[in-house]
């Protein structure tokens, strides 16, 4: 199995075989987008498997106003 954790204008943050380390990576990645910190800060994130997204996280940034 292929995971890949993706947050918005950051990219890919995370391209591996851990199902662990990318639940984890993505977990991380949607507390500093709820928590406004770094570039992370209201991006989108995505948990995708084989080229799948299996969780997903609508950051601020890509709500309608």
């Amino acid at each position: 199995m292929r995971y890949e954790v993706i947050a918005g204008n950051v990219g890919t943050i995370y391209l591996g075989d851990e199902p662990l380390v990318a639940r984890r990576a993505y977990l991380d990645a949607v507390w500093l987008s709820t928590h406004e910190k770094g570039r992370m800060a209201g991006e989108s994130v995505y948990l995708m498997k084989n080229g799948e997204p299996i969780s997903e996280h609508e950051g601020t940034n890509d709500q309608d106003q």
